[in-house]
């Protein structure tokens, strides 16, 4: 099925799942979520689809759960669309969903295309560049409606229990790195980190999907001093970089996402490595590194898909096999 047909010049990739379906195009939640549902009825036996919890809009924030092997009680987990621009991130995820379950590698998967989903559909519907989630700012004397729109949200990757409130960070709530009031005190950021809590035994790597710089990173992000892992990390890394390159040609940079790229605080991989004792807890930055940053073009969908899928192939040939 694969590129027999071109729009605009492009190729079109239809999923191996579901053949009518195509991965290298944008879409909007409600077939994000037709994707996931359709799929998780196709393999009933072992494909469930679940919510983890609630939007400030009360929207579902979804995940799919793959067993590829029921006698491995471990899980690799993946999260896309923290940060509601950061389309590509979604289009990678249900690539990824789609290769999992089709190729059928030996490893069980927890993943959450989506975990922004009010902010994903807002830029959807109102504004293409928002970042934050869309909860609204209540603790000025201003009332909601008053308050400039960039003062709504929390940035979700800013809201973990892990240097909260540091560098990189804002208290200001009209900063688009706005932490928010407290740790945890977002719904999305709550959903995701019960689930990884209750499953810290279980779960034996993290990915966080983002976008855009071409960076794939570890633990730390809040200070540039190195983990006990360091060594460890940089090796997966290592062999992430070269499969990535392999697959289509381009080198993305590694290391600890605080010297690499710049500090942050309250980030989800840090919470997830110092707090809940996973060792391998990473970040990708996926493509590209500014020419057209979030707003990256469809053409460019496909082949950030695949080097992304092959450099978790080599991660997974590290860590679970």
């Amino acid at each position: 099925m694969m590129n027999q047909q071109r729009v605009s010049g492009n190729p079109i990739h239809y999923s191996k799942l579901l053949p009518k379906f195509v991965l290298n195009r944008y879409y909007p939640i409600a077939q994000v979520n037709r994707y996931l549902k359709d799929v998780a009825n196709l393999h009933s036996t072992r494909i469930t689809l679940f919510t983890i919890g609630y939007t400030h809009e009360n929207r579902p924030i979804h995940a799919i759960e793959i067993l590829n092997n029921p006698n491995d009680p471990n899980f690799f987990w993946i999260d896309g669309c923290t940060h509601a621009r950061e389309w590509v991130t979604v289009t990678t995820a249900l690539y990824i969903i789609d290769q999992a379950i089709y190729s059928k590698i030996p490893v069980n998967f927890i993943i959450v295309p989506v975990l922004n989903v009010d902010g994903y559909v807002y830029t959807w519907t109102k504004d293409r560049m928002w970042r934050k989630n869309r909860r609204p700012y209540i603790g000025s004397r201003l009332s909601r409606h008053s308050m400039p729109e960039r003062c709504t949200g929390v940035d979700l990757n800013r809201n973990y229990d892990i240097n909260f409130g540091g560098t990189g960070s804002s208290k200001n709530p009209c900063s688009f790195l706005y932490q928010g009031p407290q740790p945890f005190s977002e719904p999305e950021v709550r959903a995701a980190s019960d689930l990884l809590s209750n499953y810290r035994h279980r779960i034996k790597m993290t990915l966080s999907l983002h976008s855009f710089n071409q960076l794939w990173s570890c633990p730390n992000a809040f200070t540039t001093e190195l983990t006990k892992d360091h060594n460890h990390h940089m090796n997966v890394l290592r062999s992430i970089q070269q499969a990535v390159r392999q697959q289509n040609g381009l080198l993305y940079d590694i290391g600890p996402l605080g010297s690499r790229l710049y500090l942050g605080s309250g980030f989800m991989m840090d919470w997830i490595y110092h707090k809940l004792g996973i060792r391998d807890a990473y970040l990708v930055e996926l493509r590209d590194r500014g020419y057209y940053g979030f707003i990256l073009p469809a053409d460019q969908i496909w082949p950030t898909a695949t080097e992304t899928w092959a450099g978790i192939q080599a991660a997974i040939q590290h860590i679970f096999l």
